[in-house]
């Protein structure tokens, strides 16, 4: 079975809980961990209320949100969070989270998580996180 149709087999339905603000039955894909030609590096599952649901791997990602603020006295959205994902030279990977605020000069880098997919890595731990903040 390629990796196509093992991802089509491996569809489940699943039963949100009452916190879960998305409070519907939704379909929720497996994505194939066995390996295979068309696995990306990282996986998104993105949930926009009734517009649009989203389960995709890819070798790289990157995801803006944006709200609703006032400024200047006028309604607008502003991109607050932006998550990109991205393999590095040396073949890790890392998650970077960065916020974005209307009062500041230079956006904020909050998170960094990094993992080695390889198998050189031996004791050190799965997924390494950095939280001290970091101008850009």
């Amino acid at each position: 079975m390629d990796g196509q149709a093992a991802r089509k087999a491996d569809i489940r339905p699943i039963k949100s809980t009452v916190c879960d603000p998305f409070n519907e039955t939704v379909r929720e894909l497996n994505l194939n961990a066995n390996g295979g030609p068309e696995r990306g590096k990282f996986e998104v599952l993105c949930h926009a209320r009734n517009a649009v649901h989203l389960e995709v791997a890819s070798d790289s990602v990157s995801v803006r949100i944006g709200q609703r603020v006032r400024n200047d006295g006028k309604e607008e959205t502003w991109s607050s969070l932006l998550v990109e994902c991205k393999e590095q030279d040396d073949g890790s990977l890392v998650v970077e989270v960065v916020v974005f605020h209307p009062d500041w000069d230079e956006p904020v880098r909050i998170a960094s998580i990094q993992s080695d997919p390889s198998e050189k890595n031996g004791p050190e731990p799965a997924i390494r996180c950095d939280f001290e903040q970091k101008r850009l």
